[in-house]
């Protein structure tokens, strides 16, 4: 069921002519409630236009006088859904040639409507039959003049309709900021509107994504900074990024009028980056940032269309939206836009008339479903890609534990010259160690920690979870719950939940010393240890080789760097050991979510930089991309280059290394322990970028065929995408299975 207000549901399908949906689904590990943010943008935009207009004319007719920015706006959104089919045909990745065609039928309604005649090229798409009933009087073929002020000349900001619009085309932030330069470019060539319009792409992006106003403004800064005529954007993003601060949000408009006259893009992105999007007052601040910008409705319509995303919808007034046709037509076409975007487009020929695209993409609109022809691949999606990332790390950890100790001489005479090429089978299977152990008791206190936070949506915090989950798999290892136990002994005379009652996980598979001793400690002195707390000095690769569950607390990679860093640091203290978990679960995280690992990578060193002391974390992770640029190289040069993975950044490098230096999973993980280092460590690390990036699909059957505990490791993985989908189970087994107290 949709979330919008009363009002828009019944009226937007109705009036228009479109089936009303009520169950969209669409990229959960994309955006954030995003069929109905995306929706609450496209509401707003056309919305906040229709209602500062109302102030300047307390009755305007529908259509009348309204300027050409959002013939632009909907132009291009009907361009990029087209795009997207035609990806779907044809697998073209460029989204311009449609969203160029879309505006060729702008400037065709354009002319014919100035002279009083009907376009020819209208294609029959929705979009074009939707003009022909705003536009067109009953019983005649002769446009309405006085009621196509839409379809005018765009004004000079017009550009930065367009860039909310790009954000919804790629998960690659670098993706979507070129786009947005690219499609202006082609109707305003002047630079710093331009980048303009690629600081809001990626800031509307970011907000889709999950992130809060100042992360989004902390993206956009450091995207934009790298084009031309960008230096007044970034220092103008630095003074609201303050002054919001200062402020606590409620920044003065005031303060940013200095940047740019109201009417250009540059002064209108000033006031809407500033603007206090957590206000409960809608109207005020509608109409204050509206005449900030000298009574501009684009101001208006990006400020709403604003609030609509970052509110889902909720905070739009729907009493309005009956007497706004375009607020309708922009929903009805964002709705289609999540639907496309999603991950069950449709198929049906219907669609591909809705959204026709050239004859040249397999003659789209008589091509008859794909449902009906031959099955193909399916493509990656978010819980493959997390299934990968998990099994895949168990994998890399067995082929590694089976030669943690040996140096490569060792390697190479037991194996051969060109070292270990298939897992070792002890007792019959590819054993895991401590490594995967951990990983999998980290993945259960972060699901037991969301059903905690279902329970109590303040608790926001997966750390004393993640702690308790390691004091039972400190109970495993040889040590009696009464001394494991610590605080948990009081609730609890043995531990529960179902992972700890698997008898397979009961083996000591040489555990680190450190962190037996720090979960030793805590369970005498109940007291937690983080980046302030410190108990020891060590930066062991202990807290990143169990850092990858993380991946799915968030959907904010700030939230997953911090969560990360604070697992770690319950048993390792040196920045250098926790720093290292909060890059791979970034890494992971960007993966799961089809941003591509060297841009993944770009996201975790962003979010790296933030962090005191991350000075040899960062050395030597770009030292490993640096490397992987030779493509694989011997382990010996490998040891030179990267260390031997004992330790938490050289265990993170040598993994990220082996991943981004080869193309397929099976030669990144062979890469990854073939080495004279902690093989098990680095092992796992490796399987779980390569997981993520290349999905289940990508591991040798027959090396899943002798993995330990396999199943195990996918029913733990597959119950986490279960509690962290848009309906967790809440029935009383769940929370036995995963107890939150």
């Amino acid at each position: 069921m949709s979330r919008f207000p009363k009002a828009f549901r019944p009226v937007a399908p109705d009036s228009l002519g479109v089936r009303p949906d009520t169950a969209l689904n669409v990229r959960a590990d994309l955006f954030r409630r995003a069929s109905d943010a995306v929706m609450g943008f496209g509401v707003g935009l056309g919305l906040g236009e229709w209602l500062v207009r109302a102030e300047r004319e307390p009755t305007p007719a529908a259509l009348e006088g309204v300027p050409g920015d959002l013939g632009l706006a909907l132009f291009t959104l009907d361009g990029l859904i087209r795009a997207h089919v035609r990806r779907r045909l044809t697998g073209e990745t460029d989204p311009v040639r449609e969203i160029d065609k879309a505006n060729q039928r702008l400037l065709g309604w354009r002319e014919h409507v100035a002279a009083g005649s009907t376009p020819e090229q209208a294609d029959g798409g929705f979009l074009d039959d939707c003009l022909r009933r705003l536009l067109i009087p009953a019983g005649s073929a002769i446009p309405d003049r006085s009621r196509s002020g839409f379809l005018g000349k765009p004004s000079e900001a017009a550009c930065l309709l367009v860039a909310p619009i790009v954000a919804l085309w790629s998960p690659e932030v670098g993706v979507v900021r070129d786009l947005a330069v690219q499609i202006v470019a082609q109707f305003n060539r002047e630079p710093l509107d331009q980048a303009s319009a690629a600081a809001l792409a990626v800031f509307t992006h970011q907000l889709l994504a999950g992130s809060n106003q100042l992360r989004a403004l902390d993206a956009a800064q450091s995207m934009v900074g790298e084009l031309s005529a960008a230096a007044p954007i970034v220092d103008m993003i630095n003074q609201v990024h303050e002054s919001i601060v200062a402020h606590a949000g409620n920044i003065s408009l005031s303060e940013v009028s200095a940047f740019g006259p109201p009417s250009s893009a540059f002064g209108v992105l000033a006031r809407i980056l500033a603007a206090p999007f957590a206000e409960r007052e809608f109207f005020p601040v509608l109409r204050r940032i509206a005449q900030d910008c000298g009574g501009s409705s684009i101001a208006g319509a990006l400020h709403a269309g604003l609030i609509g995303l970052v509110s889902a919808g909720h905070r739009l007034p729907d009493e309005q939206l009956a007497e706004a046709p375009l607020a309708q037509l922009l929903g009805v076409l964002t709705r289609d836009a999540t639907r496309e975007f999603g991950p069950e487009p449709p198929e049906s020929v219907e669609w591909l008339k809705r959204y026709p695209v050239a004859s040249d993409a397999k003659d789209a609109t008589t091509q008859p479903s794909r449902a009906h022809s031959a099955p193909a691949t399916p493509p990656l999606d978010a819980h493959e890609r997390f299934l990968g990332s998990m099994i895949a790390g168990a994998m890399g950890d067995a082929l590694g534990y089976a030669i943690e100790f040996h140096d490569i001489g060792m390697i190479r005479q037991d194996h051969g010259a060109a070292g270990l090429t298939e897992p070792v089978r002890r007792d019959g299977v590819a054993q895991i160690s401590d490594d995967t152990q951990m990983m999998l008791f980290t993945l259960e206190g972060l699901i037991r920690a969301h059903v905690a936070r279902r329970i109590e949506p303040t608790d926001n915090d997966p750390v004393p979870e993640v702690q308790h989950a390691y004091q039972r798999w400190f109970h495993t290892q040889n040590q009696p719950w009464e001394r494991a136990g610590g605080p948990y002994t009081q609730h609890l005379q043995q531990p529960d939940g179902w992972l700890i009652t698997n008898p397979e996980l009961f083996s000591a598979r040489a555990p680190g010393s450190t962190c037996m001793s720090a979960l030793a400690k805590f369970a005498q002195t109940h007291q937690h240890a983080n980046p302030q707390f410190r108990i020891n000095d060590s930066k062991g690769c202990g807290g990143v080789m169990r850092a990858a569950p993380v991946a799915v607390w968030s959907n904010d990679p700030a939230e997953v760097f911090a969560a990360a860093v604070g697992t770690a640091a319950l048993t390792h203290s040196h920045p250098s050991g926790y720093l290292s978990a909060g890059v791979l679960a970034v890494i992971v995280h960007q993966l799961i979510r089809d941003v591509s690992l060297p841009e993944s990578v770009r996201m975790a060193r962003e979010l790296l930089i933030r962090w005191r002391g991350h000075e040899e974390q960062l050395r030597i992770l770009d030292a490993a991309v640096e490397l992987a640029k030779q493509g694989p190289v011997s382990p010996e040069e490998l040891k030179d280059t990267l260390g031997e993975g004992w330790v938490g950044e050289e265990a993170l490098a040598i993994g990220l290394y082996a991943a981004l230096a080869t193309d397929n999973l099976r030669d990144a993980l062979l890469l990854s322990v073939n080495h004279s280092g902690d093989s098990d460590s680095t092992g796992i690390v490796c399987g779980n970028i390569a997981g993520a990036r290349y999905g289940t699909r990508a591991i040798p059957p027959e090396w899943l065929a002798t993995l330990e505990l396999r199943e195990l490791v996918e029913t733990l993985a597959k119950d986490a995408l279960v509690e962290f989908s848009p309906g967790p189970p809440t029935d009383p087994g769940w929370t036995r299975r995963y107890p939150a107290w």
